[in-house]
């Protein structure tokens, strides 16, 4: 009887053990995003599959939009811009999902190996 006492005993708590269920997520919170420049006045932005759709868009130093588009990103994305038609200046590229906003800068100079990519 104590041998069936301790073998259920045994029994419940390995039950108990396996149903706990972890509290934390080891999930990142951020969107990885990246944005890189060529000589050649493109810049190429990849980004990771979400399963959302985004509102990407390029802003001027004053705020103004200079391209706006809705994205699906459930697939990942890869876009080039052509940035050779902009003038020389500071440009901000937004990506927004429901949940967040990606912001990354970009300086487009007259000497297309001195324009980068601001992190």
């Amino acid at each position: 009887m104590k041998k069936l006492l301790v073998l259920m005993l045994g029994l419940v708590a390995g039950t108990a053990s396996f149903a706990h269920t972890p509290t934390t997520t080891t999930q990142p919170s951020t969107t990885q995003t990246r944005l890189v420049m060529t000589p050649e006045h493109k810049i190429k932005l990849y980004v990771q599959p979400l399963q959302t759709k985004g509102r990407l868009a390029i802003w001027d130093a004053s705020g103004k939009p200079v391209y706006n588009s809705t994205v699906a990103l459930q697939k990942g994305f890869s876009q080039q811009f052509d940035v050779s038609s902009l003038g020389t200046g500071t440009y901000r590229l937004t990506l927004e999902t429901g949940k967040e906003t990606i912001a990354k800068a970009f300086v487009v100079q007259a000497d297309p190996n001195e324009s980068f990519v601001v992190q």
